[in-house]
């Protein structure tokens, strides 16, 4: 996908020439000098027109004529040098990718100096151009019969840098980053496809991308590996995003509990992971009631999905993932959020047998029908109409009322299984309630948590992977309304008042002294409109911060 071209990118060949151009008084001089002479001072004046513009997020295409071998430049208005930050220049290179699919290039070129404004670097401007590629030509293409017109991926992206005092080398020489080609553009599973049992060769699961070479995963420090590494690590991330996509899109009829067991029996040999899958029979044998109460009278068995990933010899100070997934039969594609914490476990995942930190992570993913036992609602008032007394795997009972609680559950009997896995610290990630959209609208995750420093680690990992959380503050009033079953130890039906913070509390019977994160993603894992990052549906958020507190914890431990 990604080429280091080490000429001149002005004499590149492909079919768009992307540049950055920011809102400066001379806006061709420097790296752009003697640009606009090649155009005989066109572009200013097109500048002074209003038909070029470097507004940020604005898009212009000026088509060369034959002055330059690239066929087009597409300019990227950056704004005030001084206010771009990361994540605006990601959407920026995702609003590019998007136009460039759109109008069906199959090539591109990117002069990355040309992004390098503010605070941003020459290696964090390759990295986002390397998450915003597959991230924004992603598509869920789903399952209608697809017409008969043939499909122009982008199969190329050349990036030019023009490190100090080096001397230009002819355009055609270049360095591949990655060897696989236009497969991150569309994700379509098929019926019998898109998830292939270990030891299958019918295909895999999704399309994820297989990285081709380990070429620059180290490097010597020069510009060029330097650049390499980091559009690397970003395209793994953009990845990983999709993965999770994918997973949170698929109806639940496909994308069922032995399904993605399947999938996780394939990882093994994909990572270097030890994978354990616990069937409904294991389950019971370790008592395991909340998973198996969540999946009541499902048509599906529940499954608990673990991954060890030993990122040290020594098995220990391990960083637990948590991520149910709930499947309802009401969902559709786009809308299935009860499996969004899975996905992004299962995303996070993928980026740490990617990057393999050294760092001991496990990941406990349970997946269940939404089929309460012993709860019920009335279908005239939605009044609760039966009571439920359920035994979690540590002991503690649960009186469950709420037919809509089978994530909560599962995350009782995971936590429990993840801390006698040796986990120091855990987080979790769900879709507990919706109270937490009017709360923090659909662009912040809630968060609650027991230990202030480790909240900080993933605050620190949210911050630097773009992705908002708020921490709401759970006080002895929640772990009081928690416990507040008369009939039971715990009460999973407390009412609706406080949700994100009472449910918070009840987890927190369950992880005890544990450093411990929970991210409430109701608002966050899908969105109803399209973004220059990606079409609506699921957005895979928080695949990206796990993974970067992994990797964090392995470089500050």
């Amino acid at each position: 996908m990604f080429e280091l071209g080490k000429g001149d990118p002005l004499e590149c060949l492909e079919d768009c020439l992307v540049i950055g151009l920011q809102q400066v008084p001379k806006k061709f001089g420097g790296l752009l000098g003697g640009l606009d002479n090649r155009f005989g001072g066109a572009l200013t004046e097109l500048v002074k027109s209003g038909d070029l513009s470097a507004r940020a997020g604005s898009l212009s295409v000026i088509h060369t004529l034959g002055k330059l071998p690239v066929k087009r430049l597409l300019f990227i208005g950056l704004g005030n040098p001084k206010e771009l930050r990361k994540e605006h220049l990601k959407r920026m290179f995702g609003k590019a990718v998007k136009h460039i699919r759109k109008m069906r290039w199959p090539t591109a070129a990117v002069f990355l100096d040309t992004f390098c404004a503010g605070t941003v670097s020459v290696k964090e401007a390759a990295q986002m151009l390397g998450e915003a590629v597959p991230m924004a030509t992603y598509r869920f293409a789903g399952y209608k019969g697809q017409p008969n017109i043939p499909e122009v991926q982008l199969e190329k992206v050349a990036v030019y840098i023009q490190a100090a005092g080096k001397k230009p080398e002819p355009a055609e020489h270049a360095t591949p980053v990655h060897s696989s080609v236009a497969e991150e553009a569309e994700i379509r599973p098929g019926n019998a496809e898109h998830v292939n049992a270990a030891g299958k060769t019918e295909g895999q699961p999704v399309k994820n991308a297989n990285l081709q070479t380990d070429t620059y995963r180290k490097n010597n420090g020069s510009p060029e590996e330097t650049t390499g590494a980091a559009l690397h690590r970003g395209y793994v991330y953009g990845k990983a995003v999709n993965t999770a996509r994918t997973f949170a899109n698929m109806p639940v009829n496909i994308w069922t509990p032995a399904r993605l067991a399947e999938y996780a029996a394939s990882l093994e040999k994909k990572y270097p992971f030890e994978v354990e899958i616990l069937e409904k029979k294991e389950m019971e044998k370790l008592g395991m009631g909340a998973v198996l109460a969540a999946a009541g009278e499902s048509k599906e068995p529940p499954i608990l999905v673990i991954l060890k990933y030993a990122g040290k010899r020594e098995w220990g100070n391990v960083l637990a993932l948590v991520g149910p997934g709930a499947a309802a039969d009401c969902c559709t594609p786009g809308e299935n959020t009860g499996m969004a914490g899975a996905a992004a476990v299962l995303g996070a995942m993928e980026v740490i047998g990617e990057q393999k930190p050294a760092r001991n992570v496990v990941a406990v993913i349970p997946v269940a029908g939404n089929r309460i036992t012993g709860t019920a609602t009335n279908g005239q008032d939605n009044m609760r109409t039966e009571t439920a007394v359920i035994t979690s795997m540590n002991g503690k009972t649960i009186e469950m009322r709420d037919t809509g609680a089978a994530g909560l559950l599962m995350l009782t009997d995971a936590v429990t299984y993840a801390k006698q896995y040796g986990a120091s610290q855990i987080v979790d990630v769900a879709t507990l309630t919706a109270d937490v959209i009017p709360a923090l609208g659909r662009d912040k995750t809630g968060a609650v948590a027991n230990c202030d420093v480790f909240f900080e680690r993933v605050l620190e990992s949210a911050k630097e992977a773009g992705e908002f959380i708020w921490r709401l503050p759970v006080t002895e009033a929640d772990k009081e309304n928690a416990r507040s079953s008369k009939i039971a130890d715990l009460n999973g039906s407390p009412g609706r008042e406080g949700g994100v913070m009472v449910n918070g509390a009840f987890i927190g019977e369950f992880v005890e002294d544990t450093p411990w994160a929970h991210l409430e993603i109701t608002g966050t894992a899908i969105t109803g409109k399209e973004t220059d990052l990606g079409p609506a549906g699921a957005t895979g958020v928080m695949v990206r911060t796990l993974a970067l507190l992994a990797e964090k914890m392995a470089e500050q431990d």
